[in-house]
């Protein structure tokens, strides 16, 4: 079988309940914990929540099993590409549900009064055109400007027909970005935990990057020694990163954070995905699933949060209101995934791509 045609139905299932995890983390702690935030503002107000627990307040941990996942699944899809298919193949991965998502968002925010058409139309255009920077329509949309950075190593390597350097610039990166983790707190660096540049350059997540190229290689090529002591290595590189976000959140809600359940989660993510890749989960409905992923992440924050406020304004009770919203968000993500992300893509094959529907 063709390594292009093997499908990984845990990483799928993974990658969708990482937005899962996120997104009852933005609904079940975030819209009433961080009252300053952009999602908290579209509810329009809701009543705090303690009793809903910890492990809720952790879901943003999500984002970094997001990464691990894509240093796996990019690795594994740029072994055999060319720096044109590659570049094809990631645009029209990341820019329909932009396209869909994004102005629905700028639309509602209109809407509710948190912008005004200025506004709107400029945020509109830095998400549509993936500026590294914000201001976005929302705030999940930091994470493509650093997804879209190890997109662009993984271009340059083929494009100097080096793709086979992928292992040694992966624990580069996993390196470089584990030694900032390890001089965090000795250090006293708390006010580059979000630097967005250093973000950019990979220095903060390039270790969960790092474990998902390493998981390839052990999983295609080899199990070998050093490669999974650098994956040990990184994981804990990535562990004092997730500690420093707890820091990070702690400030903005003003409330001590516990640091074991978002860890946990992670290490648990991390054991389950190794594992499953030893599996036989081939079903298609798993990719299908997977691919809802990305549009949820989207289109979920702002929009789900103004219906969340709706509902609870309405009566609901606040956790039937955070199922409803979940499961409209679900559904409105497998619309956009296998609907309107299907037809951008068309056109772009008809319209940016065409020249290589000639040359086949």
């Amino acid at each position: 079988m063709a390594q292009q045609k093997i499908t990984f139905g845990g990483v799928d299932i993974l990658r969708f309940l990482a937005a899962v995890l996120v997104m009852v983390y933005h609904y079940g702690f975030w819209v009433w914990a961080y009252p300053d935030g952009i999602s908290a503002q579209a509810t329009g107000g809701v009543p705090p929540q303690p009793d809903i627990g910890a492990w809720v307040g952790s879901g943003w941990v999500g984002v970094e099993i997001f990464f691990v996942i894509s240093g796996f699944v990019i690795a594994f899809s740029a072994e055999k590409s060319t720096p044109l298919r590659f570049f094809e193949a990631r645009v029209k991965r990341l820019a329909p549900a932009v396209w869909v998502c994004a102005p629905v968002t700028a639309a509602l925010l209109l809407i509710i009064g948190l912008s005004w058409p200025t506004d709107a139309v400029v945020r509109l255009l830095r998400t549509a055109l993936f500026a590294p920077y914000g201001p976005w329509v929302d705030s999940v949309y930091w994470t493509l400007g650093i997804e879209i950075a190890f997109y662009a190593i993984v271009w340059i390597l083929l494009q100097l027909g080096r793709f086979h350097l992928m292992e040694a610039v992966a624990i580069t990166i996993g390196l470089v970005s584990t030694l900032f983790w390890c001089l965090y707190y000795p250090l006293g660096w708390s006010d580059f935990a979000e630097t967005r540049w250093l973000q950019l350059i990979l220095v903060h997540h390039g270790c969960f990057f790092a474990v998902g190229v390493l998981l390839w290689l052990m999983r295609f090529k080899a199990l070998t020694a050093p490669r999974l002591g650098f994956c040990l290595l990184f994981l804990g590189g990535g562990v004092l990163q997730i500690a420093s976000s707890v820091d990070v959140h702690s400030m903005k809600v003003e409330a001590v954070m516990p640091y074991a359940p978002p860890i946990l989660i992670f290490l648990v993510a991390m054991a389950l995905m190794a594992w499953s890749l030893r599996l036989d989960l081939s079903w298609s409905g798993w990719r299908r699933i997977g691919l809802m992923t990305y549009p949820l992440y989207l289109i979920h924050d702002v929009i789900g949060a103004a219906m969340l406020g709706a509902l609870v304004r309405a009566g609901v009770p606040y956790l039937v209101s955070m199922a409803i919203v979940g499961a409209t968000m679900i559904a409105a993500s497998w619309l956009v995934a296998t609907e309107a992300e299907t037809r951008i893509r068309l056109l772009l094959d008809r319209t940016v791509f065409r020249y290589r529907l000639k040359a086949a």
